[in-house]
């Protein structure tokens, strides 16, 4: 399905009684959101991210252990133009639809090669799900490793990456239909 992409200026982001919208998939469409797993490094696993026909996000796949692989993502980078986070916003809020499995939110700043990442997890089933990711819990990581610096204090986010590599192969599916601060 093609779904028309409105070009929506993230950074007038939407205020209301959830925060402030930083994506809302079913006004922005897919954008520039793309698939990233981890044949970049050798591995099999496989993803795709798809527009519903209610302009959700889904994201599925199946993440393979095989050729040292574990690992499926979807992201979008903005280097050119960061999302600017509020001052006194403490919390990322994802709005989506999971499977029962846990899944990894990051963001990167314009402040170094690292992210910083919150593991979370799903419940699965027909219900939908608010995800809060508070900033102080979001720990620095390159290439899934530990970085010895302070937790996510806030700072603009020049990309966002949605993953999931739970150390077993398994197969996902999860709708996600926006992202937001508070």
């Amino acid at each position: 399905m093609s779904t028309p992409n409105k070009n929506v200026d993230h950074n007038n982001a939407k205020s209301g009684s959830s925060g402030v919208v930083l994506y809302s998939f079913p006004e922005q469409g897919k954008g520039k959101w793309r698939v990233q797993n981890d044949v970049v490094m050798g591995g099999r696993s496989e993803s795709q991210l798809k527009m519903t026909d209610n302009n959700q996000a889904h994201f599925s796949g199946r993440v393979s252990l095989e050729n040292n692989g574990g690992f499926c993502s979807i992201h979008q980078t903005v280097e050119k133009d960061p999302y600017v986070i509020a001052e006194n916003a403490e919390t990322f809020v994802l709005r989506l639809k999971g499977d029962g499995k846990a899944y990894n939110f990051r963001v990167r700043t314009p402040n170094g090669r690292h992210s910083y990442a919150f593991t979370f997890s799903t419940k699965g089933g027909d219900q939908w799900e608010t995800i809060s990711v508070p900033f102080d819990k979001m720990e620095a990581t390159y290439h899934g490793e530990s970085v010895e610096v302070p937790n996510y204090a806030g700072e603009n986010v020049v990309e966002m990456q949605l993953l999931i590599g739970n150390k077993k192969e398994e197969s996902f599916e999860i709708l996600i239909e926006s992202i937001a601060v508070m």
